[in-house]
């Protein structure tokens, strides 16, 4: 049977987490920023197809498609920061300040990707929402 080892997953969490911390702040700002942006359209888009079928679970099957191309394009969220920079912190491959600075920047981004898809959304005509 195949597994993989904790340990090689745990390395693989610090080395994650020291490359986040080390990211500069434009493009923190950047990956934040689309991260969100790309969330708020996952939601619209799962929301929108509940709505137009009345199938709940067809909105469900929508939405972490969000979160993988999230994943794969390699933009930001701070929900996956708050748990890898802090165990790159503790691995002593990343500071406390470069973690701060990282959730700080990208916190920034989101609000500002969410508000910038919020105002795009509004101005979508009605039958189109």
């Amino acid at each position: 049977m195949d597994y993989v080892n904790s340990s090689k997953v745990l390395e693989s969490m610090i080395d994650a987490g020291a490359k986040k911390g080390k990211l500069s702040i434009s493009q923190l700002l950047i990956r934040g920023f689309l991260g969100a942006a790309l969330l708020g359209f996952a939601t619209t888009l799962a929301s929108l197809f509940e709505l137009q079928t009345n199938i709940g679970m067809l909105g469900a099957i929508i939405f972490p498609v969000g979160f993988v191309m999230i994943i794969l394009l390699g933009f930001e969220l701070v929900t996956g920061n708050f748990a890898l920079i802090p165990v790159a912190v503790l691995g002593k491959k990343a500071t406390f300040q470069e973690m701060l600075n990282n959730w700080f920047w990208v916190i920034a981004g989101h609000l500002i990707g969410g508000i910038v898809y919020r105002i795009s959304d509004r101005r979508l005509p009605p039958q189109v929402k």
